[in-house]
């Protein structure tokens, strides 16, 4: 059974312990959960035990919702002045070493990212193609790429 299975399993109890079930009392259940499977897998020695997966995946979640953010305002800004600032380019940018469904997390986050856009990945799968609208400097686009790869192989997968 799978650690968040298995916690939900453990609120659904601490809600039938407890004879009412509402909101609250399930996501205190849901805490408590986390906190003994977290606990448990510290004690049992478990390498990236269940809690530090729902940290890294909320740390992930954090740095997206980051770069949403800044994505819109630059957006904004480009829709709302007369002046463009826009550089587009298409990147080609090296997928070597992820598996298939690692480039497909990727190419979704970065065209989910407002500005970006995965367009194409090449016949031998090694290559992504992005379209970035603010892109003057390659290096610099090349580097946020990296980072979000980074970041999602070491937080998602």
């Amino acid at each position: 059974m799978s650690p968040f299975l298995l916690n939900l399993l453990l609120a659904l109890l601490w809600t039938f312990t407890w004879g009412s079930f509402d909101i609250y009392t399930l996501t205190a259940g849901f805490v408590l959960g986390y906190l003994l499977l977290g606990l448990y897998s510290r004690v049992m020695q478990v390498h990236g035990g269940y809690g530090s997966r729902v940290f890294n995946l909320l740390s992930f979640f954090m740095y997206f919702i980051r770069i949403l953010i800044t994505a819109n305002i630059q957006i904004a800004i480009e829709v709302l002045t007369p002046t463009h600032y826009q550089r587009p380019r298409i990147v080609r940018y090296n997928v070597e070493g992820l598996s298939e469904a690692q480039v497909t997390v990727l190419a979704n986050t970065i065209s989910l990212t407002p500005g970006t856009l995965a367009m194409d990945i090449s016949k031998d799968r090694r290559f992504l193609y992005v379209h970035c609208m603010y892109a003057a400097d390659r290096e610099a686009a090349v580097r946020a790429l990296d980072e979000l790869r980074d970041r999602l192989t070491r937080e998602v997968f």
